[in-house]
């Protein structure tokens, strides 16, 4: 019965996360408490587009954790000796990704339902974020049924590539194709948005960051502990 070294993560460095993670969540908190009883209403949708506080934000995390992964699944190929660390960066980072693009299309959904009259529409840009959220659960799934533990990072490292192509289409999708979803109202220079609002929306996304920020190192760490785990129960 051989010995097992259990990273120092799980420790120390663990706390000092957690503790983060509940400084930026009260700070996300208060960004859509600005949102909800600040801002004044819109002229053309009413309150129904304090959603877009949340939507957005939410929509542009996916986006980068999505992406973050498929540049540590790339790392993981390229710098085998390091495969270890690397792959749990990119899985962290794509249970983030999963996550946050699940709950883009739930509020897209939300905001779609009184603005479109419809729940859902097989709109471009909703067509291509759930293929991308799709391809984020099947990460999951085959990473779960791979038993060999070299094989899996190969599986779910390629499969986080995949997601990430997906990303561009997904945002140039309202500029490629006719769409229902309005377009990138505040990355065009002539924006029809006040700048009360466009700072709303920066502070949320900047907030949102923060805490996905924590969840990730948390998440990271509870991989490392997960794995070590894994690795005692094996050598007993």
């Amino acid at each position: 019965m051989g010995a097992v070294n259990f990273p120092q993560s799980i420790s120390g460095p663990r706390i000092r996360w957690n503790k983060l993670t509940i400084v930026f969540a009260l700070m996300l908190l208060s960004a859509w408490l600005v949102a909800l009883f600040i801002i004044g209403k819109d002229t053309d949708q009413g309150d129904v587009f304090r959603i877009m506080f949340v939507h957005v934000p939410v929509a542009w995390c996916s986006f980068m954790w999505v992406i973050l992964s498929a540049v540590f699944a790339l790392f993981m190929f390229l710098r085998p000796l390091k495969s270890e660390l690397f792959d749990r960066s990119s899985h962290a980072s794509l249970e983030l990704g999963t996550l946050f693009a699940g709950l883009a299309l739930l509020t897209g959904m939300i905001w779609g339902r009184p603005t479109w009259g419809v729940w859902w529409d097989w709109d471009p840009r909703l067509t291509s974020a759930l293929v991308m959220f799709i391809l984020c659960c099947g990460y999951h799934v085959l990473r779960s049924f791979t038993p060999d533990i070299k094989a899996r990072r190969t599986v779910a490292g390629v499969t986080s590539l995949l997601s990430a192509i997906n990303v561009p289409i997904v945002y140039f999708s309202v500029n490629l194709w006719r769409s229902l979803h309005q377009p990138q109202t505040f990355v065009k220079k002539n924006t029809n948005s006040s700048p009360d609002i466009a700072w709303v929306l920066l502070l949320n996304l900047v907030c949102l960051c923060l805490f996905s920020l924590a969840m990730y190192k948390t998440r990271r760490q509870g991989i490392a502990a997960e794995e070590a785990l894994q690795e005692a129960r094996e050598a007993y």
